[in-house]
């Protein structure tokens, strides 16, 4: 890496400080490449590798015929810098916003370094919205850039009602997320027509680009039609229904979230009725149930509710009778993938080292640099160790490379004035950028102010591509994240703004681990999305501690008159998990290929597909409620198939649900 790394700048820094001139291709091999004892097509080999990495990061290298007939290689330096943005502290704000909305992504790896650059001279400030958006969509990167390009693709892909996995082919025109999950929309090269498909149920584990001739025939007809909208399409998958009314009797012992947003409007020996409305009848009959003998719903006030109760629990009840005619694969054990820093993105980040310290006038203190990079100091002493070999080539140009200390405090970076500005966006950052300003509006909470610094820094930012390179900024409409939350946007509405304006906020909040509701003073310091939820990081009063909480487990949240200081607290930078304890009841399941895609919310342990797409996995609860309420949810395509003794258990209970005569509750 480091060797690569150093040829890779010193072929920069040749073509720099050569400028308008440029660089013979003779030139630039008898520098760089001649020495090497590998072949002429080897060595031609390497020079392309290290003028694409050089394209990948921004730097514009281009070929230019001049008087000789092999012509120079050369860096436009009109090209290569980014125009003075002149940003305001609320487009400096709505720029980290960007940038969190890609937590944990390989988006988000694209465009830190830009992000570094381009606000070199200002202090980088958290942001209080973060998204994990697609930490488990791996092949989001290569839909978005075939999207971007508008190039046709092949897949395997499992269709929700089928059993075989099947290849599709299609001319991708966008890539949205709906509800918390992530689709591509596009032209169906083998259908003729439009098809959406749900990114997580993409079988493949690349996707393959296809020839520009899979489009005869279909060329013009494949393109997107005008009057083609996203918003549209969203409409077409979801359709929000009317808010309804439930009367539902918890035992008044039970602990639920179905109490935090409810009202106790009647009361008999051992019971409570609860009032409460709803939008999403499963989700509320699926916690009914899960709750077994400790909830009835009210069947003459909401009968349709009660029914669907009842069907649930005769669904999950005969799932889990007698012994399970599955039987269980070898489960492999799931690691988390952590995000690798690849080649590219080191000599990114070390460029951008070297462009923000010249911007600070050549020192800055080794906390700064840590900070902005958001590196520790063993990452900025190795960073600052392999520059002292930059520049240009040592054994031609004696003197010619960086002037570093790599343990000094402050950091001096010297002879390196060549890159002083922040240069050109790669079309990666350009397009993380830009599709993260789109869906700041969108954030829950968000105020006019920061709306406008999005759209008029989105606006900034197109024109200064447009200005340097007129093609790269024209498909960045093909990404298009959405964070509202339903039902939870008041609620995030209201933390959100807590967050920005530092003020406490107090919260009901139903704990699971706990099975108890309390109400606790919090001070937000970040919203999260992960998993299909929202969360909010916060610290606890009470607990005095770092502590995050789930927004569907808030019952009310009321901004106070106190106020806190962010500075103290630290926002958690792991992704969101449950806390499961050694006392958690570890159970296996079996999910449908229909509901694969459920399991990977619940964290799972250890997982194995089977040959029908079909998933076995091994899961943890802290309680057996959340274990039911899942089994509920997806009545008779999730089932509980090891231990056996579990499932005993919840054939008992749920058949003990069914025996009880309705009227015990009152």
């Amino acid at each position: 890496m480091s060797r690569s790394a150093e040829r890779i700048v010193s072929l920069l820094w040749l073509l720099l400080e050569a400028g308008a001139n440029g660089r013979s291709k003779n030139d630039i091999f008898k520098y760089l490449y001649d020495h090497q004892s590998t072949s002429t097509a080897a060595k031609q080999r390497q020079f392309s590798r290290d003028k694409e990495a050089l394209t990948a990061i921004g730097v514009p290298i281009r070929w230019h015929q001049k008087t000789s007939p092999d012509g120079v290689y050369l860096i436009d330096r009109d090209r290569l810098y980014l125009p003075d943005l002149e940003l305001t502290d609320q487009e400096i704000m709505a720029l980290h916003q960007a940038r969190a909305l890609w937590m944990r992504t390989p988006i988000e790896d694209a465009i830190h370094a830009a992000l570094t650059r381009m606000t070199a001279g200002q202090p980088a400030n958290p942001p209080f919205v973060g998204a994990q958006l697609a930490p488990s969509q791996s092949l989001l990167t290569d839909i978005v850039a075939a999207t971007r390009e508008q190039a046709p693709i092949r897949f395997r892909y499992r269709t929700v009602g089928r059993d075989e996995i099947a290849n599709r082919k299609l001319r991708p025109w966008a890539v949205f997320m709906a509800h918390q999950h992530w689709y591509v929309v596009g032209w169906d090269l083998d259908r003729h027509d439009e098809r959406i498909f749900r990114l997580s149920r993409i079988e493949s584990k690349t996707i393959t680009a296809l020839p520009s001739e899979a489009l005869t025939g279909q060329r013009e007809s494949s393109l997107p039609p005008p009057q083609f909208s996203i918003e549209a399409i969203r409409a077409r998958l979801y359709t929000e229904q009317a808010a309804t009314e439930a009367y539902v009797w918890i035992a008044e012992n039970v602990s639920t979230s179905l109490r935090i947003r409810a009202e106790v409007v009647h009361r008999s020996p051992g019971w409570e009725l609860l009032y409460f409305t709803y939008r999403d009848p499963l989700k509320v009959a699926a916690s009914i149930a899960a709750l077994t003998t400790k909830a009835r719903v009210n069947p003459q006030q909401s009968a349709e509710l009660a029914e669907l109760v009842d069907d649930l629990t005769a669904v999950v009840r005969d799932a889990h009778t007698g012994t399970p005619v599955l039987a269980v694969p070898k489960l492999t054990k799931v690691t988390r993938t952590r995000r690798r820093t690849g080649d590219r993105d080191v000599i990114s980040r070390r460029l951008g080292i070297v462009a923000v310290v010249n911007q600070n006038g050549g020192t800055m203190s080794r906390e700064q640099v840590r900070q902005r990079f958001t590196i520790d100091d063993a990452t900025l002493t190795e960073d600052l160790s392999a520059m002292q070999f930059w520049g240009l080539p040592e054994t031609d140009f004696a003197g010619g490379q960086f002037e570093i200390d790599p343990h000094a405090d402050p950091v001096e970076i010297s002879n390196a004035e060549l890159l002083a500005q922040p240069w050109q966006l790669s079309a990666p950052e350009a397009l993380g950028l830009i599709s993260g300003l789109n869906a700041v509006p969108t954030i829950p909470g968000i105020s006019q102010v920061q709306q406008s610094a999005a759209q008029t820094l989105g606006i900034k930012l197109r024109d200064a591509i447009d200005l340097v390179d007129p093609q790269a900024g024209i498909q960045d409409h093909v990404i298009h994240p959405d964070l509202s939350l339903g039902e939870d946007d008041e609620i995030a509405e209201v933390l959100h703004q807590g967050a920005r304006l530092h003020q406490v906020v107090s919260i009901s909040y139903y704990s699971e681990s706990s099975g108890s509701i309390s109400t606790r003073d919090i001070e937000p310091l970040q919203l999260r999305y992960a998993s299909g939820h929202g969360y909010v990081h916060a610290w606890c009063q009470e607990t005095a501690d770092l502590r995050t909480f789930r927004l569907d487990r808030i019952g009310t949240a009321n901004i106070t008159e106190r106020y806190f200081t962010p500075a103290f607290r630290s926002v958690p930078q792991t992704p969101v998990a449950p806390a499961v304890t050694d006392e958690a009841l570890t159970v296996i399941v079996h999910a449908t290929h229909r509901y694969r895609d459920v399991i990977n919310a619940y964290h799972p342990i250890a997982t194995a597909i089977a040959d029908d797409g079909s998933i076995y996995a091994q899961l943890a609860f802290q309680t057996l409620t959340p274990l039911l309420d899942l089994l509920a949810t997806h009545a008779g395509q999730i089932v509980v198939v090891q231990p056996q003794k579990v499932r005993e258990t919840i054939w008992e209970m749920m058949n003990s649900t069914m025996t009880t005569p309705h009227d015990s509750a009152r």
